[in-house]
């Protein structure tokens, strides 16, 4: 499970992750629970099958590079249904392209998302 930081904005992050996957927030915790403390870790589902993401926010500066993130999904109909909503804000890379033979079957598209984060999806 991937995770990942952000500079004082990961709940508004998981909450857009959450809603272009079509998943949930499953843990937020702050310190002392105050609601005006940065995320320390964050959960959220991305897939029907249980594949997520992990996060929290840091004071550090947050560096991304040469790493994507990679989600099966079980067809094309869901990718193409989440591109746009990963994709708001951010860039679509490729739409859906089929995986060359003898892969018949499966494909992927590529999402740079608002937030730094490449995403893979895949069927």
């Amino acid at each position: 499970m991937p995770y990942l930081r952000f500079n004082g904005n990961c709940e508004e992050a998981f909450n857009f992750y959450a809603n272009a996957f079509g998943g949930r927030i499953t843990a937020l915790s702050r310190l002392n629970d105050d609601p005006d403390n940065p995320v320390m870790h964050a959960m959220v589902t991305l897939t029907e099958s249980g594949g997520g993401i992990s996060g929290g926010d840091t004071d550090e500066a947050v560096l991304i590079s040469g790493m994507s993130i990679l989600v099966l999904f079980p067809s094309r109909e869901k990718i193409e249904e989440i591109i746009p909503k990963l994709a708001e804000g951010g860039t679509l890379v490729h739409g859906f392209m089929p995986h060359p033979p003898p892969d018949d079957n499966g494909g992927g598209a590529e999402v740079l998302d608002k937030y730094g984060y490449t995403w893979f999806l895949c069927s």
